[in-house]
């Protein structure tokens, strides 16, 4: 149940009214945006909301039946204008929470409605007006969804999706932290002058870590002591590169090291910029041919791609068992039934 202050209740009373729209979009890596459809900036909840002529959250819509809220936001100018429909193809956009609030933007310490936070649900995106809607769904959606998941031969699990009983491969671990309890299992990276020497390291014996950093032992199989805990270094998935040479935004080649690459090693992998005008941004890769070290995407890159531009990479994988067994060693999280007898074997039954 909602609860509403006497004078944000008032306010609603009052005729012409003085209620308008706050907007709070949250990235699935945390970036948050801020804005107000009220005319004018507001001051609120400890932050500035800038005015924005584009947002709209009035098409939202909302009943008392237990029904799930659902409508569409209009994104503002600071997502319109600094993404386009590329971004949506490349999933910037999976995963973002928008909040709405109803204030008195003539009083908004009288605090406010809060309607969400919502899930995102489907965008919408004009490149000619530059434009973008987001279908959102209320937390009931879930509730609602009749879920099937078909058998398949081919692993219906991402590379990397750390959610029990998936992939779990560790591609991208957290940074150590400081005095923080780690179990045996865990992986984390350790981060020097910015670079992590292509290497992860896993928690062999359980403890707590020092509040101070050792230096870690980049050597593979080496340990490290930190505070209680040890660390064994291993192997990253994720290498980091440099474009080396440039084609286009969209075949380059690069210097890297990967004792293990072949031939498509990273062919359906998926590059992340860390340095250069594409910083932030991510890439599939197309195909990798070792002899070389080139590198193609699908689609070119957003911005122009520059030598010297750095990245981070990490291998692709077919959804195959056989890929699973023999490139991540990860068979026992194979999330597929490539043993189910096929269609010869069910319709030749009886013969």
């Amino acid at each position: 149940m909602r609860t509403v202050s006497a004078g944000l209740k008032a306010a609603m009373s009052t005729t012409p009214h003085t209620l308008g729209w706050l907007g709070k979009f949250v990235f699935a890596d945390g970036t948050t945006i801020r804005v107000s459809a009220t005319g004018g900036s507001v001051a609120f909840d400890s932050q500035t909301w800038p005015a924005d002529k584009s947002f709209n959250g009035s098409t939202l819509k909302s009943s008392g039946d237990a029904s799930v809220p659902d409508g569409e936001v209009t994104a503002p100018a600071a997502i319109s204008s600094a993404y386009d429909s590329e971004d949506v193809y490349a999933g910037t956009f999976e995963g973002m929470e928008i909040t709405l609030y109803v204030v008195n933007f003539n009083a908004p310490s009288d605090g406010a409605m809060q309607l969400g936070p919502y899930t995102v649900s489907e965008i919408n995106y004009d490149d000619r007006g530059k434009i973008a809607t987001f279908e959102i769904r209320g937390i009931l959606q879930r509730a609602k969804e009749i879920t099937v998941e078909e058998l398949s031969v081919a692993c219906r699990s991402d590379l990397g999706d750390t959610r029990p009983g998936f992939c779990m491969l560790p591609l991208y671990p957290t940074n150590v932290a400081r005095s923080t309890a780690y179990a045996v299992g865990d992986y984390v990276r350790v981060s020097d002058a910015g670079n992590y020497h292509n290497r992860m390291f896993q928690c062999t014996t359980a403890g707590t870590t020092d509040a101070s950093a050792p230096a870690y032992n980049y050597t593979v199989a080496a340990t490290t002591t930190d505070g209680t805990a040890v660390f064994t270094a291993e192997e990253a998935w994720v290498r980091s590169g440099v474009v080396a040479t440039r084609t286009d935004d969209s075949d380059f080649t690069v210097t890297l090291t990967e004792s293990r690459a072949v031939d498509g090693w990273f062919t359906n992998g998926v590059i992340k910029w860390t340095s250069g005008q594409n910083a932030g941004l991510y890439n599939q890769v197309r195909a990798w041919t070792q002899s070389t070290s080139r590198l193609r995407l699908w689609g070119a890159a957003r911005w122009p791609v520059a030598v010297t531009d750095t990245f981070e990479i990490v291998p692709g994988c077919d959804k195959t068992f056989s890929m699973c067994k023999t490139r991540f060693a990860n068979s026992i999280n194979f999330r597929a039934e490539n043993l189910l007898p096929g269609l010869s074997f069910l319709i030749g039954a009886g013969q």
